[in-house]
């Protein structure tokens, strides 16, 4: 199982907060650890319930009670409870029913929020879990600046990378249909409606392995996406590559701005191109 950087600190975080009870890794030791991660969502948590931690501190303290000695679960450095490692697992499940391939910090809220343990339940009664699920687990929208952007260096092996022609909109769309759904071909559709069109694909000699577009969900102007690349060739940069191909076109169209609409993995784009999530109104 892979997670991202920032999920690797929350869990640092939730080890050192169970020092402070049991010493057992508990669902609310990780709630914990999100609000100690002051970056991107987990910064706005704790804008919106600033009272949250005292809240969940408190509850943490009843753990010392139990008889849990836990068990061993990297990259946990203490032993978790059995009912964190039920939140691992979910989360995990909730990872690969999105199709993504690193778990993140929404993936372990929603599994806490949507668990059945009777324990883990009485951590979260009262709170405004939809609200805070809006916040850590819901897909967000993102901007990124294009005012001093500059196109990085990208390598780009054998898979090659060019702008979408009328005669790949058949292969496109299959593609897309069985790698994703149907989703997004009526965005596609507007895409090859346009003269220029704003798509851009990744092939391997004629096989496509992903793309990427802006312009076309709901032919809004200055919003990217959607983007996709098949599940066995990610983490190879081919949706690093397809980000910086139509932020760059974007640039020179003379955008200031490009908005990431309703963007999953959050890390990625923070990363690849400094997006910065747009807070939501409280």
């Amino acid at each position: 199982m892979k997670l991202t950087e920032r999920t690797l600190r929350i869990i640092k975080n939730a080890d050192k907060e169970a020092e402070k009870t049991n010493k057992v890794v508990h669902p609310v030791h990780l709630l914990l650890g999100i609000l100690l991660e002051r970056t991107s969502v987990c910064t706005e948590l704790n804008n919106n319930f600033p009272n949250l931690w005292d809240i969940l501190n408190e509850r943490a303290k009843d753990i010392k009670l139990t008889n849990d000695k836990g068990v061993s679960y990297e990259p946990f450095t203490r032993n978790i409870a059995i009912s964190t490692k039920q939140v691992m697992e979910n989360a995990s499940n909730l990872m690969k029913r999105y199709k993504q391939i690193y778990l993140n910090e929404g993936h372990i809220v929603e599994a806490i929020f949507s668990s059945e343990d009777y324990s883990t339940k009485s951590i979260i009664d009262g709170l405004d879990g939809s609200r805070i699920l809006k916040i850590v687990a819901s897909p967000r929208d993102m901007i990124v600046s294009l005012r001093s952007y500059s196109l990085p260096d990208i390598r780009t092996n054998k898979i090659t990378f060019r702008k979408a022609e009328q005669n790949d909109a058949i292969s496109l769309k299959k593609f897309i249909k069985k790698e994703f759904g149907y989703g997004w071909l009526d965005s596609i559709d507007n895409g090859f409606l346009k003269d220029r069109i704003p798509i851009f694909i990744a092939l391997d000699d004629k096989t496509i392995l992903g793309f990427a577009c802006f312009d076309v969900v709901r032919n809004k102007k200055g919003l990217f996406g959607p983007m996709g690349t098949t599940h066995s060739k990610r983490v190879q940069g081919i949706g690093y590559t397809l980000l910086h191909m139509c932020l760059n076109e974007m640039k020179e169209i003379g955008y200031e701005y490009a908005v990431i609409g309703e963007a999953g993995p959050l890390e990625f784009y923070e990363k690849a191109c400094n997006a910065v999530v747009i807070p939501k109104p409280i």
